[in-house]
């Protein structure tokens, strides 16, 4: 595979939900994962995950709870 692109790691984030939040990353993860610590592209991709956490992670411990998760009326 050719050496990953500031547009890749877009491609994967760009479509995120807060449902797939934390699959989306692990992907990206796995695609910058052979750069060295100081990339460019490793770097910016290091950025865009805390924005899939903060994602994930303010959607699973909001009001109410899961959002998935069944209604009981």
């Amino acid at each position: 595979m050719p050496e990953p692109t500031f547009d890749d790691v877009d491609t994967l984030i760009g479509p995120a939900t807060p449902h797939f939040a934390y699959q989306i990353r692990e992907r990206v993860q796995r695609l910058v994962s052979g750069l060295p610590d100081d990339h460019p592209v490793r770097q910016y991709a290091a950025e865009r995950l805390a924005l899939l956490d903060q994602l994930g992670y303010s959607t699973s411990k909001a009001e109410g709870g899961d959002p998935s998760a069944p209604q009981h009326v």
